[in-house]
């Protein structure tokens, strides 16, 4: 697969191709392939992201078919537990014949909470059996102490994907009509009387209408500062008067919080108009819905096809995963951690390793040097940053064990699908919310070993490269250093400047939300934040616009991180013959198909630019573009030197 790539790379450069790199770098390098590659029918996206899943599932997929033939009856490694969820998983026909019985009793329960008197009663057992709740509440790392845990409330998922698409009849009426015809025909198997199917779904979208009234769009969400609001217990108590919450809470954490976060506070301003004995009724239909829902996956392939019909109408998506893959989908979303130690050990090689630890402590010695010349920063924020670059932790590769948490998970074989998942989800919830007096795990890992992605989190200073995202085209130790620099090095640098984008930048190098800028320097850099915004805006996109506001953190980090890498290439080559390679590989790194249906959904909800604005809305930015490819005014990718941001 690896030379595959690399091979299929360097024919490209000798090919005479229509497009010319001076007017779209991405079709240089793509629009072959993009005009021709099929998206699979159970996938919603195609490219050297998807083709890395693929080559990874298939991995792991005859890796957990060989442990389950070796699993023996209780076991205690955890990833024999991983096989046999995905045995369990895999049996079709035993789903076939439960049908919806494996999740009836959870069914029953909803329907006796016939007024707030019961759902207070029923709200311990609610919550930690993982009900759809009308809040949700999670613990998370506090904003201001990143040594501790804090209990986070938010607002429920609204139907449609982001707030803003109720006010676009043309999004609106299309996916409302898509999930109410979902329901009804979902409802249809059940033991619902035919006028409380429809009742329930009328009061379900009725009280999906409230929550979306006072819930936070994507581009709000997208803004540390807006989801970091403190409030003392009592204050959050008072918000919820109708919602025995303190009860509720008191038999799974450690202590009474002093403290709470919310996350939505529109929600919470409005809560007792969206939840009380008025709306209970539509609550508790909605609840029913969406608890059912939850679960069609897990029950009869007829349950699994009818639920999955809403997602198909967002994505494109043609045909529901095959048996094996679904199995597959399904233990690493459950068991992904102890399914990632395995997969990093036996497919993340040292060599590769140590190899990219250089490059990432490269990589943070070229940004430290970028802030030390930095022109616009004052000597005592440049030093703050530069102590945020030195404490920065590195997570590379994979973790050397899963936490303990999983050791106490256990897969009975005789049970169902359905209530094996519950059981499992509800381990993990409860460990969560008892280690809420705990100081934070710095330990853990935000991304597990077989996920091609990587990751930065504010919170604790630390970079994360999952080894499955470590092969080509993004990195492999034979390829050029122009090419692993195009690839991993961009990648790396991306994650190392998101320690300095407009959320990332608010966090000391602790990873607590505080103040280290001097203000002119903060103010100078909002005024980069808002060029970065502007050079995105509105670039016209799949029959929408690029919102900026909403995908400004990750296109600092686009910038930057190819900056950083560029700087790392000066130090080993003045041959543009390397730097044209460095672009090239970058865009092929890009190469992404995406069903159209999505595309338009994620303009909404994705705080990523699509991919091919990835590639050549930043690359403009830097005179190495320019001189690698003799570009000019006139040409497509010609950007006026006045125009050009580079803000690390």
């Amino acid at each position: 697969m690896t030379v595959y790539v690399l091979c299929q790379r360097r024919i490209f450069m000798r090919e005479q191709t229509s497009t010319r790199a001076q007017d779209d770098l991405y079709d240089y390098v793509n629009g072959d392939w993009q005009a021709t590659a099929p998206i699979d029918p159970d996938k919603v996206a195609a490219g050297v992201s998807e083709d890395l899943d693929k080559k990874v599932e298939k991995e792991l997929t005859v890796d957990l078919q060989d442990a389950l033939k070796q699993a023996d009856d209780a076991p205690t490694d955890n990833f024999e537990k991983a096989a046999l969820l995905f045995g369990k998983a895999l049996d079709f026909d035993r789903r076939e014949k439960e049908g919806l019985a494996p999740e009836q009793p959870r069914l029953t329960k909803l329907q006796k909470l016939s007024d707030l008197t019961r759902f207070n009663a029923a709200l311990p057992d609610l919550i930690q059996n993982g009900y759809p709740l009308p809040f949700r509440l999670f613990p998370e790392t506090n904003f201001h102490h990143a040594d501790q845990y804090q209990l986070m409330f938010d607002s429920p998922n609204t139907i449609l994907p982001d707030v803003t698409m109720y006010a676009d009849a043309a999004q609106k009426e299309p996916l409302l009509a898509a999930w109410t015809k979902m329901v009804r025909t979902l409802l249809a198997q059940t033991d619902l009387l035919a006028a409380d199917q429809e009742a329930y779904t009328q009061d379900a979208l009725a009280f999906d209408a409230l929550i979306a009234t006072h819930h936070m769009s994507h581009e709000d969400m997208a803004d540390d500062n807006n989801i970091d609001n403190a409030t003392d217990w009592s204050d959050m108590l008072a918000k919820m008067p109708q919602v025995d919450v303190a009860n509720a809470l008191a038999p799974i954490l450690p202590s009474t919080p002093k403290q709470v976060n919310i996350v939505d506070t529109r929600f919470y301003d409005a809560f007792t108009a969206v939840f009380n004995a008025t709306t209970y009724r539509q609550y508790n239909h909605w609840a029913y819905i969406n608890e059912l829902l939850r679960h069609t996956a897990l029950l009869s392939p007829r349950l699994r096809e009818i639920g999955a019909q809403y997602d198909q109408a967002i994505t494109g998506q043609k045909e529901l995963a095959k048996p094996v893959r679904f199995a597959y989908e399904l233990a690493n979303r459950y068991m992904a951690e102890p399914i990632g130690v395995y997969y990093g050990k036996k497919y993340f090689g040292p060599k590769a390793k140590a190899d990219v630890t250089q490059l990432v402590e490269q990589l943070i010695a070229a940004y430290k040097e970028q802030i030390a010349e930095n022109t616009w920063l004052s000597a005592s924020t440049k030093q703050m940053a530069t102590k945020k670059l030195d404490t920065m932790v590195i997570k590379m590769g994979y973790p050397e064990k899963a936490q303990p948490i999983y050791d106490k998970i256990q897969i009975d074989r005789e049970a169902a699908l359905s209530p094996t998942v519950d059981a499992l989800q509800r381990i993990l919830r409860l460990f969560g919310f008892g280690r809420l007096d705990a100081p934070v795990d710095r330990s853990e890992w935000v991304m597990p070993a077989q996920l091609v992605n990587a990751a930065y989190n504010p919170t604790s200073n630390d970079i994360t490269f999952p080894a499955a995202i470590l092969q080509a085209p993004f990195y492999d130790v034979h390829a050029s250093e122009a090419d692993n620099l195009g690839g991993a090095g961009a990648t790396i640098g991306h994650e190392i400047s998101h320690a300095f984008d407009n959320n990332g930048a608010l966090y000391d190098e602790h990873g607590n939300k505080k103040n280290w800028w001097q203000p002119a320097d903060f103010d100078h850099f909002k005024q980069f934040t808002q060029a970065m915004i502007d050079q995105f805006d509105g670039i016209p996109y799949a029959g929408g616009k690029i919102n900026g506001k909403l995908v400004v953190s990750e296109n600092i980090a686009d910038n930057a991180g190819l900056n950083a890498a560029l700087r790392v290439l000066h130090k080993l080559s003045d041959d543009q013959a390397d730097f044209k390679e460095y672009f090239i590989n970058y865009a092929l790194s890009w190469r992404t198909k995406i069903r159209p249906e999505l595309e338009r959904v994620i303009l909404s909800t994705d705080v990523h630019s699509p991919a091919k604005l990835r590639t050549n809305v930043p690359v403009p930015n830097f005179p190495e573009w320019y001189r690698a490819f003799h570009v000019e005014q006139g040409d497509g990718m010609y950007r006026d030197p006045g125009k050009r941001v580079v803000i690390w």
